[in-house]
């Protein structure tokens, strides 16, 4: 086998592991709007468990690009590809997080309130759309897809603000301890919307890896 082809193999190996991770943090949400829906505490502490997981898939991520870089000294259109890798799996480890804070704050608080519970069902499902098309954009390097993509954030930011809207009313009419459970909901909700954020990282990540060019998407 040439040095060329070992370095490309091993350039694959490490694109696949941030696809695999991609898999497991779209798992992470498809876990905590079961949490939501069937109020399983026991569900959300696997999703604690499974960051474990992915905490350690992004360290060999790491581990693996950095060898490749000291290694195999690659020219500039590779090193972009593992520059990118290392950078997308770092925002996924963020966006896997928010869903270990939300389900500790159900573990803590046991809120049951159906209408915030919807709300949180609400954001992860448009969370785990724009991670499914931003992964599918990384693995086929493709600049339209991640972008249509990125403009899905502005919807999420929509439907953020318009809770935030909704839970500041309640808080207004509500005696302390039902504001302070509206202002807990408030952060739990926050999680998530800063989880789009980080897919639209993900989207400027994979622009500069097709054009090589850095772009301001937030």
């Amino acid at each position: 086998m040439t040095n060329r082809k070992h370095f490309v193999d091993e350039l694959n190996d490490l694109n696949n592991k941030v696809i695999l991770m991609g898999e497991q943090v779209y798992n992470s949400y498809v876990k905590l709007i079961s949490v939501c829906k069937a109020k399983d505490m026991d569900l959300a502490q696997q999703i604690m468990e499974q960051d474990k997981l992915i905490n350690e898939l992004e360290v060999s991520i790491n581990v693996d690009a950095y060898l490749l870089i000291a290694k195999q000294c690659p020219v500039a259109s590779d090193l972009r590809r593992i520059i990118t890798a290392l950078k997308i799996s770092n925002e996924l480890e963020r966006i896997a997080d928010y869903t270990v804070n939300i389900a500790k704050y159900f573990v803590k608080t046991r809120n049951n309130d159906q209408q915030f519970l919807d709300r949180i069902v609400t954001l992860a499902s448009f969370v785990m759309e724009m991670l499914e098309g931003i992964m599918e954009a990384f693995e086929r390097e493709d600049v339209a897809l991640a972008l249509k993509v990125n403009d899905a954030d502005e919807e999420l930011d929509e439907e953020y603000e318009t809770y935030v809207v909704d839970l500041m009313k309640i808080a207004k009419t509500a005696s302390d301890e039902e504001t302070e459970v509206a202002m807990r909901a408030l952060l739990a909700l926050k999680q998530i919307e800063r989880a789009g954020d980080h897919v639209t990282n993900i989207a400027e990540n994979i622009v500069y890896l097709v054009n090589g060019k850095r772009v301001e998407l937030n």
